[in-house]
């Protein structure tokens, strides 16, 4: 390797971790403002910021315009669509019911998860809504905590959004496939990551229908913000 490519290299990375700094530092301020409330898309759409995610993980972005792809192609569900007045009570109560079975396809996601010694804890950002959850894997069982501000600094950080959740959840999506489309992308140390993607790998196949089963959830795969796919707003 050259000395250039070799600066070039340890740039990038210098780049990247401080890309990563002030997207806490981003986090933080917006709880600072509002104490007890952590900002995401589905409860303050102007505090979404999809540049600041994809200069911290590169080409998380892509997700984004993945996930349209694959609507597109009918290989997702697609949302009806929000009311677009951010400021009517309509589009708030159709925001907090999206939260509500975002979180909810979340945690049916995890109860499937078998986890190993060793398997890493990971955070889930929804790049539609900017929602991060985190998952700690510990005794066989995954502990999740919805609504996190963010990912703690030695956290696989796992990027995808709803109807990747919901086509995982109803079995027309493998997580392997998942990945090659790239509707799933994970950022971190190549152990860790790894062992995250192997924990994804094992999930256990979905439960025969039943009449309360989340399907009611594929409504969640609109996303509160509009913009166009791929793009930053």
């Amino acid at each position: 390797m050259t000395v250039r490519a070799a600066s070039a290299r340890v740039s990038d990375r210098a780049t990247t971790r401080l890309a990563r700094v002030l997207l806490s530092i981003a986090v933080l301020a917006t709880v600072s403002i509002a104490p007890g409330a952590r900002a995401c898309g589905f409860h303050d759409p102007a505090s979404v910021n999809l540049g600041m995610l994809n200069l911290a993980y590169p080409d998380a972005l892509h997700v984004r315009t993945a996930v349209w792809m694959a609507q597109r192609d009918a290989l997702l569900p697609r949302g009806a669509n929000a009311p677009s007045d951010p400021s009517s009570v309509e589009f708030r109560l159709e925001a907090m019911r999206r939260y509500r079975d975002a979180v909810a396809g979340l945690d049916a996601l995890r109860e499937r998860m078998t986890p190993m010694d060793g398997t890493p804890r990971f955070a889930v950002v929804l790049i539609g809504s900017m929602l991060w959850t985190r998952f700690e894997p510990s005794g066989g069982q995954v502990a999740m905590t919805p609504h996190a501000t963010g990912p703690l600094p030695d956290d696989v950080v796992v990027v995808t959004d709803v109807p990747v959740v919901l086509a995982l959840l109803d079995g027309t999506l493998t997580p392997a496939e998942a990945q090659a489309r790239g509707l799933v992308r994970l950022y971190g140390p190549p152990r860790p990551r790894a062992g995250v993607a192997s924990l994804f790998d094992r999930l256990r196949a979905p439960p025969r229908a039943r009449a309360d089963d989340p399907a009611r959830l594929r409504a969640a795969a609109a996303t509160p913000t509009p913009g166009t796919p791929g793009r930053a707003t």
